[in-house]
């Protein structure tokens, strides 16, 4: 038997590997975008977050739960997904550059990003003011702590609110 045998698989073994398979890395040449010569009262955003590599992972990557890893287990992470970007470089973006002397962005943000979504935000010039809209979604992940199952659109300002305003009784 060799050595390579006698390695005890264990979940981190799997992810690992999956990890380096499954990873997007971003195509673009310059990952920021050249952003139009033009200015916005409405600005729709959502980042893709960086996570730092971590993984969502449910029982069956617990070995008492899925004794030899028979059944596949449930590995995912953002990356496996989309580039993502870190917070340091998203600031770099100059969405104010775009941004009307009256504008509102719209920023998505999930729980775990929600400090780095409002850091952002005013990195950006723009005041947090609210949360706009929850997303509870029907496919969810297991989350760390909880189940993670909503995303949210947060509300920021610059100036004061374009016209016309809206309805405020919008869902």
């Amino acid at each position: 038997m060799s050595s390579e045998d006698k390695k005890e698989i264990t979940a981190y073994s799997l992810y690992n590997k999956q990890a380096k398979e499954r990873t997007k890395i971003n195509p673009l040449e310059d990952i920021y975008p050249k952003l139009p010569n033009k200015k916005y009262q409405v600005i729709y955003a959502d980042p893709p977050w960086d996570y730092g590599g971590k993984m969502q992972y449910d029982k069956t990557t617990i070995k008492d739960e899925n004794v030899g890893f028979e059944r596949k287990i449930f590995l995912s992470s953002a990356t496996f997904k989309y580039p993502t970007i870190k917070l340091r470089q998203l600031k770099e973006l100059a969405v104010q550059s775009i941004a009307d002397d009256d504008c509102i962005l719209f920023m998505w943000t999930t729980g775990s990003q929600m400090a780095n979504a409002i850091e952002l935000g005013t990195a950006w010039g723009f005041e947090y003011k609210t949360m706009a809209f929850v997303w509870d979604k029907m496919v969810h992940n297991p989350g760390r702590y909880t189940l993670s199952q909503t995303e949210f659109v947060l509300a920021f300002k610059k100036g004061k609110f374009p016209q016309p305003r809206g309805a405020r009784n919008v869902r």
